[in-house]
């Protein structure tokens, strides 16, 4: 549709020019089109001293490659073909297959559509959360600390506090025995963050809680599981989370809650079934519960169901799920793309969407990832092109309270 409106629109124009040189010549002759400007360069480090007043989403995102001159066209507009564009390409994709560009922190205004960027510095940002107006607390790669040249998700995660103020950042876990530091998430009732880690150079996932004065608190100790995937209820109460039995990756991983203080735990989903008997997609077994996330009344968890790797490829579908917490009654809200990393506030339920085809490789420029909002029955998409196109979209997003 859009190549026919363009024909169009080009074909209007070639008509236009040739009645106007047959027409009567008007007095005053045609200036000229200002020409454009190359986009000024994005300065390095903390770009605001406080979120941006309006903003309703913070995200990790490696949207400002756009603004690369690589991924230009002569007039300075993004290049149609920006990521099959071998300069641009190389701007996005390391050799090895992983990202060159470090992801950064964008907040973003749903009622204008605008977006901010908030850093550009070194560190590879997987995670943001606004914690108030002047302080972010972020899971991010700040160190090559796999010496390959890269700072990327290879590298070893930390927790930081960005002070947008002072325009510092600092870590709250790099002195600490942790590694596969993975889904922080921060409660502003708590005020501490509870996260996924091993401890001690042993390779077992448990759930800690940390707060800014960096006081550490294991949470689980459960050694037939292994926890991720760990989010705080609205009121501070409980945490919900992800288990995966041992051994590792022979069994679906299962949905969880329990109280603050890591007592009562509860299993509330045994994952989803394999109808086709695919076996794995990638490292995870079909039926795989990830990243659950409560209502605001505690009373229902919305999370991702891996359903099958044969369809949406390469992503394959991660359905997004809703379980009652009491009945355990369950209602799919999509069972087509891959819906990643929900949020769930009263602003609605916010997610990374990705959607792919059968011949993805061939079709580069259409594989979306972008971010959605499902509320009131209807999902949204909340960026568009080119800030929708694989891998440029949004890859978390988080509600700004």
């Amino acid at each position: 549709m859009m190549n026919k409106i363009r024909g169009i629109l080009l074909l209007l124009s070639v008509i236009a020019i040739v009645v106007g040189a047959c027409g009567p010549q008007d007095d005053q002759a045609t200036l000229p089109e200002e020409p454009k400007e190359p986009p000024p360069a994005i300065p390095k480090g903390i770009l605001v001293t406080e979120i941006p007043a309006g903003a309703d989403i913070i995200f990790t995102s490696i949207r400002h490659v756009l603004s690369d001159i690589a991924c230009l066209d002569e007039n300075y507009d993004v290049r149609d073909d920006f990521i099959i564009a071998p300069e641009c390409n190389r701007t996005i994709y390391s050799p090895d297959g992983g990202l060159a560009s470090p992801r950064q922190l964008f907040a973003m205004n749903l009622e204008t559509g605008q977006v901010v960027q908030l850093t550009n510095n070194d560190c590879f940002f997987i995670t943001g959360q606004v914690v108030n107006a002047t302080t972010v607390m972020a899971l991010a790669v700040c160190a090559d600390t796999d010496g390959n040249g890269l700072i990327d998700d290879q590298d070893k995660t930390e927790i930081y506090l960005l002070d947008l103020a002072a325009g510092k950042m600092d870590s709250l876990t790099e002195h600490l025995e942790l590694s596969a530091i993975n889904n922080p998430d921060y409660s502003l009732v708590q005020n501490k963050i509870v996260f996924s880690a091993q401890q001690n150079g042993v390779f077992h996932n448990y759930l800690f809680t940390i707060d800014a004065t960096g006081d550490l608190v294991q949470l689980t100790d459960d050694d037939s599981f292994m926890d991720f995937d760990c989010a705080w209820s609205e009121d501070g109460t409980i945490i919900v989370f992800s288990r995966l039995p041992l051994p590792i990756f022979t069994k679906p991983s299962q949905v969880w809650l329990m109280d603050s203080t890591g007592d009562g735990a509860e299993k509330v989903t045994d994952g989803g079934p394999d109808t086709d008997l695919e076996g794995r997609h990638g490292p995870y077994p079909i039926g795989t519960d990830a990243d659950p996330t409560l209502s605001p009344d505690n009373s229902q968890i919305a999370f991702s169901r891996l359903k099958t790797g044969k369809q949406n490829e390469p992503f394959g579908v991660w359905e997004l799920v809703i379980v009652d917490v009491g009945t355990k009654t369950e209602t799919v809200l999509d069972s087509q793309y891959a819906n990643m990393m929900p949020e769930w506030t009263s602003a609605g339920i916010l997610l990374v969407r990705q959607q792919g085809m059968a011949d993805f490789a061939s079709r580069p420029m259409e594989i979306k990832q972008s971010l959605h909002r499902y509320k009131d029955g209807q999902f949204t998409e909340l960026e568009q092109y080119p800030h929708n196109v694989f891998p440029i979209g949004a890859f978390v997003g988080s509600w700004i309270s």
